[in-house]
């Protein structure tokens, strides 16, 4: 669980996740109206073992700031120790900048982020500090502090919150002011922590080889074994093309790794010293945004095959499978095809879960349909009865007293004392199934744990909807008949393949003795886009640039790809499960 932070005031994101609107058994209607998107998960501290602390955070909670605060003041000095130290002098800092003692604040907050040892929380910190420094009118400050905040490792909302404090910290005096209200996210500043905020760099302006092809992959390390399957891929495409220009292009792989900086010590290299036009990379999410700055500064293309898309920028291309394309084409097949209208949203808590949740939500309400239920959950969870009971109703019982009162007169009328396999549906609550479909964005291996957990809770014989990860043994493995009649969207059919698709299977495996998966033909594609781009002789970086944008309708391994907004654009096949096999229910032409 992730630390407190604040929003641009000094109010705390809200702990308190409302449920959708539901309806008890006898019809009327809890008193829960629908939640904002970023609900789902707690963004309170953990809950502190030392007592006295403990007392504090609920202070804080009610808004007790004076008391809170006098709590916390007289804990003996060294009685709160290790991990939970951060916690204490951010959870001070807090309550200092909630009582308008933004000064002390900043000393508390600086101290939290010296005894922090979690480099994941290092960004909540440092956005703590940078606001307090804001309160106080430090500018510098404060901008210096939101340039040590690696947005890589914050959710997509979290991002959008540090880029709208430097916005408000970047306003002329005068207008500078903190306020509660949400304004629309502005790009980032660039990434480098030496470079202050507030003044754009000048574009790079070095010399460009247009024959020159950087990859940005990583050749080391825990994800050496993908860089090396998706660079193999894209010297296949190049080997093979049909496109005559193909051979004159030199390939510069250079060795990413699996860290930020080595990354863009990488592009930097790649860009500086061989003077590439363009580059097809990164694979990895992590450290996406700051290379999308870079990107920009260096007015470089980069085509990239990571899962998570990024921040928005002129020269970032997302080319791997959209969470946009995924979660329209289930919303679409789900409710024109099998007519559900209304829906239940679960999803891991990090970038990808989040962004694939909320995109299939925007596409259902587009289609005039409901959510009933979203739920957001820590990505490391093991047990997920916490958030399918928050889904089917179960977990917040004070909204059902009235049936819990009625069990109890039952078990009363009928003497029941204890709870067995014949007698717990006196004790529990049936869950409320108030919707037709469960979209759930995440792995396969998680799924399979998930889908149980419904079933366990008498919410049986539900309809899943999911992601093209789920194109996995592991689903019905793990999940067992809970996966029958499971659909989720598959970018690389080969159950029904189109002859592009067939074209490169064949040639992957007859190539190199084994057959290929998703990503292979991902960077297969992505290399033939470039080689596409390249075949119209591009002699400037803002050229490639320029001409990738247009691109329309290539057909590829993953089916008929188009550019649009940045991001490549494809239609998808649906499979669903049969008899504990995977069949294709549309193919990718419907």
């Amino acid at each position: 669980m992730r630390p407190v932070w604040i929003l641009t005031t000094t109010l705390v994101i809200s702990a308190c996740a409302n449920g959708p609107t539901r309806r008890t058994y006898d019809g009327a209607d809890t008193a829960s109206p629908v939640p904002s998107k970023n609900t789902g998960r707690s963004s309170g501290n953990p809950m502190a073992k030392n007592e006295a602390v403990r007392r504090a955070q609920a202070l804080y909670a009610k808004g007790d700031f004076k008391n809170a605060l006098a709590t916390l003041n007289v804990i003996p000095e060294g009685q709160v120790k290790g991990s939970e130290l951060t916690e204490y002098w951010n959870l001070k800092g807090l309550v200092e900048l909630a009582s308008k003692a933004p000064s002390a604040a900043e000393v508390s907050f600086q101290k939290a982020i010296q005894a922090n040892s979690r480099p994941e929380y290092a960004g909540y910190y440092q956005y703590n500090l940078a606001t307090a420094f804001a309160e106080e009118g430090k500018k510098e400050d404060a901008l210096r502090a939101l340039n040590l905040v690696d947005l890589a490792k914050m959710d997509l909302p979290d991002q959008r919150k540090v880029d709208v404090l430097r916005e408000k910290v970047m306003m002329p005096s005068g207008q500078n002011t903190i306020s509660a209200e949400p304004v629309a996210p502005v790009p980032n500043a660039p990434g480098n922590p030496n470079v202050s905020a507030s003044a754009t760099p000048e574009p790079y302006r070095g010399p460009v080889n247009p024959n020159r092809i950087g990859l940005l992959l990583p050749l080391s390390g825990k994800y050496e074994a993908f860089g090396k399957k998706v660079q193999r891929a894209i010297e296949l495409a190049f080997q093979h093309s049909s496109n005559s220009h193909a051979k004159d292009i030199e390939l510069v792989p250079m060795d990413a790794g699996e860290y930020p900086p080595t990354q863009q010590a990488a592009l930097k290299k790649l860009v500086e010293e061989q003077q590439v036009i363009a580059v097809i990379g990164p694979l990895l999410s992590k450290g996406i945004t700051t290379l999308s700055e870079m990107a920009e500064h260096y007015q470089v293309p980069l085509v990239s095959i990571a899962q998570v898309q990024g921040t928005a920028s002129p020269h970032l291309f997302s080319c791997s499978i959209s969470t946009q394309d995924q979660a329209a084409k289930m919303a679409d097949y789900a409710m024109k095809v099998r007519g559900f209208r209304r829906f239940a949203i679960l999803g891991a808590s990090n970038k990808a879960g989040e962004e694939t949740a909320h995109a299939f939500w925007d596409e259902v309400l587009a289609r005039g349909g409901e959510v009933r239920a979203f739920e957001l959950y820590d990505p490391d969870l093991t047990d997920f009865r916490a958030p399918v009971d928050k889904a089917i109703g179960i977990h917040y019982t004070e909204a059902r007293e009235k049936e819990l009162k009625e069990l109890a007169e039952k078990r009363a009328e009928l003497k029941i004392t204890k709870k067995t396999m014949k007698t717990q549906q006196y004790f529990s609550l049936p869950p409320i199934v108030d919707f037709d479909a469960v979209f759930i964005a995440d792995e396969a291996k998680t799924v399979g744990q998930i889908m149980p957990t419904f079933a366990y809770r008498d919410a049986r014989n539900l309809p899943y909807l999911g992601i093209t990860s789920w194109n996995s043994n592991q689903l019905v493995a793990r999940a067992q008949d809970q996966a029958e009649g499971a659909t989720f969207p598959v970018v690389f059919n080969t159950l029904l393949p189109p002859p592009e698709t067939k074209r490169f299977y064949e040639l992957y495996s007859s190539t190199y003795s084994t057959n290929p998966g998703e990503l292979d033909a991902l960077a297969f594609d992505a290399a033939n886009l470039v080689i596409q781009v390249m075949s119209d002789r591009p002699d400037s970086r803002a050229d490639f640039n320029e001409k990738f944008e247009k691109i329309s309708d290539v057909e590829g391994a993953t089916g008929r790809v188009s550019v649009k907004e940045h991001r490549c654009v494809r239609n998808l096949a649906v499979y669903t499960v049969k008899k504990g096999e995977f069949q294709v229910v549309q193919d990718a032409e419907k």
